[in-house]
């Protein structure tokens, strides 16, 4: 199975997993055996990849966090919340009209938010007890990409909010923030957020006013007690060294747990955590104006963004509970016995996250071997480098490794 760019898509491939609508409605099946057709109307709808067969490791399915039921349910749950609110604003003119609205309307759309918080206790019990930050990013389209990123950016959350020991009514608020984080995007028009290239000054002040239009929205929707889910919203485009927005808070670069922060002119510990979860969320997902990065770039630029923008804290606790290669990872062997073969990560150990399994399938020469696996953490001097989802691991030559292939070397024992 292989994720593959829309534009190399070719008619007689079949597809490796459902292509959903913006509605999450099934678009095209899994097994489907993609036409000319099928082809364009993935690219109408905005798709930029689709993963598909190629005859290695076809059997080797990346995990999915979530379950898909619980997916498209809060998918539609939040969607319909989002399409109720825009429908009733769209002819406003400002901020201080479109909040009076929201206010107005509060008792009509409380039932639909009612249904966020059923999504938040699913979503906390089926993600709270997994122990890696994998299987999570899902394929989106330009229409549907506000709604997806958020249900990432919940279960990132969770999973990492639990590495921070936060306890479960602290989880069940910032999975709800993490939920509505963006849901002031709606005074964004689409031609801002979907823009290729780099944005005016003037189009990112309007990108700015987002966190706090979500808080303004929340503020109605939300019962007493969602104090941090609120903040949530409001925060999660701080920043540590306190040039971020809407208000400029800082971080102090620690987490502390159970003390949260307000009136000290500090982001709280929560939103740090939406931050990280946004921020990974964004960066591993395919957008109109960039490809996802791979798993080695997301981490040196994780790591590279922790202190100035990240809270270091939260990021170092992020980045151990990342593995190197994800399942399904199609890799290059570059040193040791192995140099020069090819295969996919079958395999990710909790604790040895970054010691996969590597099924090997393809010797140096590109030919086809009857696949055998290696425990990578049992091999001397081996280093990986990931295979972009542009390069074909048939067609590659180790003496023409892409600049994009990072790679990581195992030590028996690492961790």
């Amino acid at each position: 199975m292989r994720k593959l760019s829309v534009d190399r898509l070719k008619p007689g491939m079949v597809l490796a997993r459902s292509v959903e609508t913006e509605r999450g409605d099934a678009l095209l099946a899994q097994g489907v055996v993609l036409t000319e057709q099928f082809i364009c109307g993935l690219k109408g709808h905005g798709f930029h990849a689709v993963y598909v067969q190629n005859g290695i490791a076809d059997d080797v399915q990346p995990p999915q966090i979530l379950s898909p039921m619980v997916r498209e349910l809060t998918f539609r749950h939040l969607k319909d919340l989002f399409d109720m609110i825009e429908g009733a604003t769209s002819d406003v003119q400002t901020d201080a009209q479109r909040n009076k609205m929201v206010e107005q309307l509060a008792a009509s759309l409380r039932p639909q938010f009612v249904e966020l918080y059923h999504d938040v206790e699913k979503i906390v019990d089926e993600v709270v007890d997994k122990e890696t930050i994998t299987g999570i990013v899902s394929l989106k389209s330009y229409d549907n990409y506000t709604f997806e990123h958020s249900v990432e950016v919940t279960v990132i959350g969770i999973l990492l909010g639990k590495r921070m020991r936060l306890n479960i009514a602290e989880l069940h608020q910032l999975a709800l923030g993490c939920l509505c984080h963006d849901i002031g995007k709606l005074v964004v028009p689409k031609t801002v957020l979907g823009k290729r290239g780099k944005l005016t000054d003037d189009e990112f002040a309007v990108i700015q006013r987002h966190p706090q239009a979500g808080f303004d929205t929340v503020h109605h929707l939300m019962g007493p007690s969602d104090i941090i889910a609120r903040h949530v919203v409001r925060q999660h485009h701080e920043r540590q060294d306190g040039k971020g927005y809407p208000r400029g808070l800082r971080g102090t670069n620690r987490f502390v747990a159970g003390k949260p922060s307000f009136g000290q002119g500090l982001i709280l510990p929560a939103a740090e955590i939406a931050a990280v979860a946004d921020v990974y969320s964004a960066i591993s997902s395919d957008r109109p104006y960039r490809l996802a990065m791979s798993p080695q770039q997301i981490m040196s630029t994780m790591q590279q963004m922790a202190g100035s923008h990240l809270n270091r804290d939260v990021v170092a606790r992020f980045l151990s509970g990342l593995p190197s290669y994800p399942i399904g990872t199609h890799v290059l062997v570059i040193s040791g016995r192995l140099r020069g073969f090819r295969g996919v990560i079958t395999r990710v150990k909790p604790a040895q996250i970054n010691a996969p399994t590597l099924r090997v399938i393809f010797d140096a020469r590109g030919q086809m071997v009857a696949p055998f696996e290696v425990d990578t953490s049992k091999e001397m001097g081996l280093s990986l480098a990931a295979v972009p989802s542009s390069v074909s691991p048939i067609e590659l030559d180790f003496d023409q490794t892409s600049p994009n292939m990072v790679s990581v070397h195992f030590e028996p024992g690492q961790r």
